[in-house]
């Protein structure tokens, strides 16, 4: 008789539990599009509810058995990887920051609850452990963290070292977590805008070129349209990048005697860093009688940006093709 009573004790306990996990359970689901994105909550079905199943799944550092329908998934980023994880409708339970970086004003509306499991470079496992992950997703470069963190929940790396596709990394976010269809529509509404932007300025810029320059502390460099997401839309777009750029493949640093080899119509000068949006003005190349002599400076086409970080992935790629009219529209 104690037995059963225990029993049935236990069973009301575990049903107490469940009712209180399924109401506090909820999934960010995101419509990439314009600038003003929408957010809905939608209520899911407790993990208890949810297949004990698991599957195998091929990453950047070989394989990994995870959940068919992970409840807890925590990234090492809180740009390239978050940004599709939101676009597909989850909300990580934990994320890595990038202290120094410039960041996505839309996506940080969208995370501000998010616990920090600290810089992305050197994440906190002790935080990641207390958050008891079912899933981890980082970056290749962050491998040498993979065994330890593979010991707390399993954790497949995206190959970002040979070049960020945004495209790629949401498919095979999707595919991997059972939302394929959601990231077509993403796909379809992002090559809609696409097809709009080139309707309306493809003639437009036929006769004008574009280059773009970044800054990063006293350095200046390029970067390769496979190297960085906004890259791969503006060539989408169809933007008329100068010649240099066909070749280049990652990021070259520049000297200040090769600034005019780069030269364009429209000039933007990308900056990753919060301190040098701060000091751009006093950056001592802007001082040098060569940058007076480039004729995007001449014309008043300069422009300063932060693309690189803050164009990280689905719901930010829609954003910029809007963005990008405000740079072209009224070009003489």
């Amino acid at each position: 008789m104690f037995r059963k009573a225990k029993l049935f004790l236990l069973f009301l306990a575990a049903v107490f539990v469940f009712s209180i996990a399924a109401c506090n359970s909820k999934t960010l689901w995101l419509q990439p599009g314009r600038i003003n994105s929408t957010t809905k909550q939608t209520e899911q079905s407790d993990s208890a509810q949810k297949s004990a199943a698991t599957k195998i799944v091929s990453h950047a550092l070989g394989q990994a058995e995870i959940p068919l329908h992970p409840q807890r998934i925590l990234v090492l980023d809180g740009s390239y990887l978050l940004d599709p994880l939101l676009a597909i409708g989850i909300k990580p339970v934990g994320a890595a920051t990038c202290p120094y970086c410039i960041k996505s004003d839309t996506l940080n509306q969208f995370v501000a609850d998010i616990p920090l499991v600290g810089h992305w470079e050197q994440p906190s496992l002790e935080k990641i452990l207390r958050l008891k992950p079912d899933l981890i997703v980082g970056h290749i470069w962050q491998k040498q963290y993979y065994s330890l963190l593979s010991t707390i929940a399993p954790t497949v790396m995206i190959d970002t070292d040979s070049g960020v596709d945004f495209k790629k990394n949401l498919k095979y976010l999707a595919e991997i977590l059972d939302r394929s269809d959601r990231a077509e529509e993403i796909l379809a509404e992002y090559n809609e805008q696409i097809q709009k932007f080139q309707q309306q300025l493809t003639e437009k810029l036929r006769t004008k070129t574009v280059s773009v320059l970044h800054l990063y502390g006293s350095n200046v460099a390029v970067y390769g349209s496979d190297f960085v997401p906004y890259g791969q839309i503006m060539l989408d777009a169809g933007i008329p990048l100068i010649p240099a750029y066909k070749n280049l493949k990652g990021y070259l640093e520049l000297s200040l005697e090769t600034l005019p080899d780069w030269d364009a119509d429209i000039l933007f000068v990308d900056i990753l860093r919060k301190d040098d949006s701060e000091n751009l003005k006093s950056l001592s190349f802007l001082k040098q009688p060569i940058w007076s002599t480039l004729k995007a400076v001449q014309n008043n086409q300069v422009y300063a940006v932060s693309w690189a970080s803050t164009v990280v992935g689905p719901i930010t790629a829609n954003q910029f093709v809007d963005r990008l009219y405000g740079y072209f529209i009224d070009t003489p």
